[in-house]
């Protein structure tokens, strides 16, 4: 089977929690056994294979991720998998005394114990219990994938969590762009992995939306299709807000905040193929809304390292619509099918984990189900039943949970579902009976996804057995959720006008000349408004006479 590959960029810190979880998760479902069934996804579409300096073959994402100085912590820029050591000797050889040379030596970051077990094949680390959900610092203490060498890039202008020199603005990032760190050497890197594929399909761009991060994504996602021309799918997220106030200086104030997002939405309307914003809160604009809620779920809203989990969780499940071995679709097509009459702006929905009885036939659960299947997981944005496109992608239902056999059906037999032959055609009828002169298109494997170390897997209620259904009896502490099943979703329809509409509200409100840390970027207050009436003139694209 031909491989089409995709190239991932992760762009500000919260991004990369994001991506340390993702990447995580994808090596878990890794199958090393040779006699076992070949595995259902496709991971040469986002990893690449390779060679360190043994010769061991390696393989490791296709990615390029930007972070500031500071946020790596006792991880090596070259991601230390490639990391050949130093001896003395030839520290000599290097270095000699008459140089005239100061030698200073920064002591490394102490590695948590979770990364010096992963050192140890000693250690039986399932049976420890590690609480990185409290103590982990940075993404790079819970990071089990390995990267390659030119996959991390440093920004040493600006230092992780100084609140006096913040990459803050959409401005700050631009500029950021233009310098020879990315004109170069970051081009060149990406011009590297374009090298290496035989069949590019194109990009995925996961950015912090809120800080300056956004106007470097930005610059370099109009650099991409300048150069290469192919589909991006943009994921701007959105970080936990306590957070955000807590790094922030004073300049950073609700105002930039509201202006970077809505330069990001303007940018990403000419730039992106789809962008599909990721955010917790009910609402990201100026006053927060209240975190989503997920039932058996408990997560606490403003740590990173949960919340990230289950942002990931649910890229890895709707990705899988273009990693799936049996599905026909591509990013290109994915992006189109859901952009019809230029609505590029889409909302996102996941289930985790889908809410199912252990015991249970799908078609029983889908029959008794009360309210939405999904928690909505983009901002100011509401799951839409009416006039709905919709692609969703359902994993961890194996078939024998369809239904049963019909000596054994009952009452199940005088159900319309019941000549469903599979868990994708039972959903799309669901879809179909439930939202009103909808479309949409559900892809299925049975397989679930692995929820194991270091998934915050304790945030499962106890309620959940440990392979992701609703047991019967409560599960013990100690007894750790190990898989689960999980449906995401990606929806364009009507109702996103309203999320515009709110943007833009919020935004023209904004005295931009008042707020001189886009005035020193050259940022001018003619620009603001033309930015303004664009976003005005996509929401156009969502009204009534658009509908299907």
């Amino acid at each position: 089977m031909t491989t089409r590959e995709i190239i991932t960029f992760q762009f500000g810190n919260y991004s990369n929690y994001i991506g340390a979880h993702w990447w995580n998760t994808q090596e878990a479902g890794f199958n090393y056994d040779p006699t076992s069934v070949p595995s259902e996804i496709n991971h040469d579409v986002l990893f690449r294979e390779g060679q360190d300096y043994r010769g061991n073959v390696t393989f490791t994402p296709r990615l390029l991720l930007v972070d500031l100085a500071g946020s790596l912590k006792h991880l090596p820029e070259d991601g230390a998998l490639y990391s050949q050591p130093t001896s003395d000797a030839q520290q000599d050889i290097l270095w000699e005394e008459d140089d005239g040379i100061e030698i200073v030596q920064n002591d490394p970051s102490e590695k948590p114990e979770f990364q010096r077990d992963l050192e140890d094949p000693e250690v039986n680390m399932e049976a420890k219990t590690y609480n990185l959900s409290e103590n982990v610092n940075t993404w790079t203490d819970f990071l089990y994938s390995r990267y390659h060498p030119r996959s991390i890039n440093v920004v040493r202008d600006y230092k992780h969590s100084d609140e006096k020199e913040s990459l803050d603005t959409f401005s700050n990032g631009n500029t950021l762009w233009r310098t020879e760190m990315f004109q170069e050497d970051f081009c060149d890197r990406i011009r590297l992995y374009v090298e290496e594929c035989d069949f590019l399909q194109g990009f995925q761009n996961i950015f912090d939306i809120s800080n300056g991060f956004s106007g470097l994504s930005l610059s370099c996602l109009e650099y991409l299709n300048e150069e290469y021309s192919k589909s991006c799918l943009a994921v701007p997220v959105f970080t936990p807000r306590s957070v955000f106030y807590e790094n922030a200086d004073e300049a950073m104030s609700n105002a930039i905040r509201i202006v970077n997002i809505a330069l990001s939405y303007n940018s990403l309307i000419e730039h992106s193929s789809m962008f599909l914003p990721l955010s917790l809160n009910g609402r990201e604009w100026k006053t927060p809304g209240d975190p989503r809620k997920f039932p058996f779920l408990n997560y606490k809203k403003d740590n990173m390292y949960e919340t990230s989990a289950i942002l990931s969780t649910y890229l890895d499940t709707l990705s899988l619509k273009y990693r799936f071995k049996n599905a026909a679709s591509y990013l290109p097509g994915f992006c189109s099918d859901l952009t019809n009459y230029g609505r590029k702006l889409t909302s996102a929905a996941l289930s985790l984990p889908f809410k199912m009885q252990s015991q249970e036939d799908l078609i029983d659960c889908l029959d008794k189900f009360e309210g939405d299947v999904f928690t909505q997981i983009s901002p100011n944005t509401e799951i839409g039943t009416d006039y709905v496109v919709q692609s969703a992608f359902v994993r961890g239902i194996p078939k024998n949970r369809l239904k049963r056999p019909m000596q054994n059906a009952q009452l199940q037999m005088r159900m319309a579902a019941y000549r469903c032959d599979n868990v994708s055609e039972m959903f799309q009828l669901y879809f179909q009976c439930k939202n009103h002169a909808s479309l949409a298109h559900v892809a299925a494997m049975p397989t679930p996804m692995a929820t194991k170390l270091p998934f915050p897997s304790e945030m499962f209620d106890s309620k959940i057995n440990f392979e992701g259904f609703i047991g019967d009896f409560d599960r013990k502490t100690e007894d750790k959720v190990l898989f689960t099943p999980t449906l995401a979703t990606v929806q364009s329809s009507g109702d996103i006008a309203h999320t515009l509409e709110t943007l833009h509200r919020e935004a023209e409100r904004i005295k931009i000349k008042k707020i001189h840390r886009f005035r020193e970027t050259g940022f001018e207050e003619d620009e603001y408004e033309e930015m303004l009436e664009n976003l005005l003139q996509f929401k156009d694209n969502y009204e009534d006479n658009y509908e299907l």
